[in-house]
């Protein structure tokens, strides 16, 4: 029973007087700013290569042809600047575990973008750099990564657009690899 008292004597002490009736918070009372939102222009710190697309139109390219291949799926830039990919597991899965997951990663920690082929679906598959080994995490459970996959429509523009976006948001994805020629032509 004492221990009660001692709760409710602490919490007392602890209390804050809140805002009733429409009433401003009291000065020095620090409120959290707004979320930023998702997609956010501001992340985009470099300017679009000649003859690119812009930062929205580069999101929402990558953002549509995940969907066509998955509707449920989806590509976003998260309030915090990552890129995050909403897949399902790439892994067999039991039936329970069969769930779409948000996986983020920061565009200045990406070593290179791949373009994979697969016998059922295409794909494309963002790496981590060496100096950053497991830099893509998943947002629901804390699970970490190397690397993140996406089932996409066509992969190799696929590649093109992220290869861009990792580029406009201040990464450098071509460091590992050399610029190949469908690397450097516009997507649609």
């Amino acid at each position: 029973m004492k221990a009660g008292w001692a709760v409710a004597a602490l919490l007392t002490a602890l209390w804050v007087p809140g805002v009733l009736y429409g009433q401003a918070l009291p000065a020095g009372f620090f409120t959290a700013p707004a979320p930023a939102p998702i997609n956010s222009p501001a992340f985009a710190v470099r300017a679009p290569l000649p003859g690119q697309p812009g930062y929205l139109h580069t999101v929402k390219f990558i953002d549509d042809g995940m969907r066509y291949v998955d509707p449920p799926s989806q590509f976003y830039i998260s309030p915090a600047g990552e890129m995050c990919f909403r897949t399902r597991p790439d892994y067999p899965t039991i039936i329970y575990e069969n769930f779409y997951r948000d996986w983020c990663i920061f565009p200045q920690a990406v070593d290179r973008v791949e373009a994979v082929t697969n016998p059922t679906f295409n794909e494309v598959r963002l790496w981590c750099m060496r100096a950053y080994p497991q830099c893509a995490r998943s947002l629901g459970d804390g699970r970490i990564a190397n690397s993140i996959s996406a089932p996409t429509l066509d992969y190799r523009q696929e590649r093109a657009a992220l290869e861009h976006l990792v580029y406009m948001m201040g990464g450098n994805p071509w460091l590992s690899q050399p610029l190949g020629a469908e690397a450097r032509q516009a997507y649609p």
